[in-house]
């Protein structure tokens, strides 16, 4: 919950700016450890790994093609260009 002050001046005010504004860099700070820890590519030294990850990405790729081809299946003739008639 938020905490509810009462303000009397601009100095008040002021002071829950600061905090507002502290809070707020702290936050930012934790975001982004967290997103640079996520995309951070981690270097593996087994081989193992590294053809795992090869595999894996390759049944991803794999996956891909055959989810476009059904939706273009499904979904194509939106995309086609209609025939113009000669009268």
């Amino acid at each position: 919950m938020t905490k509810t002050t009462i303000v009397r001046n601009l100095e008040d005010i002021q002071l829950r700016k600061d905090e507002l504004q502290a809070s707020l860099t702290q936050s930012r700070e934790k975001v982004s450890g967290l997103w640079r820890e996520l995309t951070t590519v981690k270097p593996t030294n087994d081989k193992g790994e590294m053809v795992s990850g090869i595999i894996s990405k390759g049944i991803m790729a794999f996956d891909m093609v055959l989810v476009i081809t059904k939706l273009y299946r499904r979904y194509g003739t939106l995309f086609k260009r209609k025939k113009k008639r000669l009268l």
